[in-house]
């Protein structure tokens, strides 16, 4: 399967680095090492299936509903959501926080 290659595993975590970087940098709320792994490896796996062909739309949404979960799972957690995507570079930039 084209998504399950190391490139598209890579260009993932990558990107999820980057949302969950960007997140926490205008998160309300307590971040936890648990939180983190947590989040970064569902954000890989739900990027990893829209590396190949997916739009940056796609991507984004995926990485979105990510941190909804997250958020729906912490109460009292809220940041921002991915507004924008580099796929050249898996920069990301951040939009209004979550509802």
């Amino acid at each position: 399967m084209e998504h399950d290659t190391p490139g598209a595993g890579r260009t993932a975590r990558t990107i999820a680095e980057n949302v969950y970087a960007a997140y926490w940098r205008q998160a309300a709320g307590a971040d936890h090492p648990q939180i983190e792994q947590t989040c970064l490896a569902r954000l890989a796996e739900a990027i990893r299936p829209e590396i190949p062909g997916g739009s940056p739309g796609a991507i984004i949404d995926a990485a979105n509903a990510v941190l909804d979960a997250m958020e729906q799972q912490n109460p009292g957690l809220r940041g921002p959501r991915v507004s924008a995507l580099n796929r050249a570079d898996g920069t990301v930039g951040m939009g209004r926080a979550g509802a």
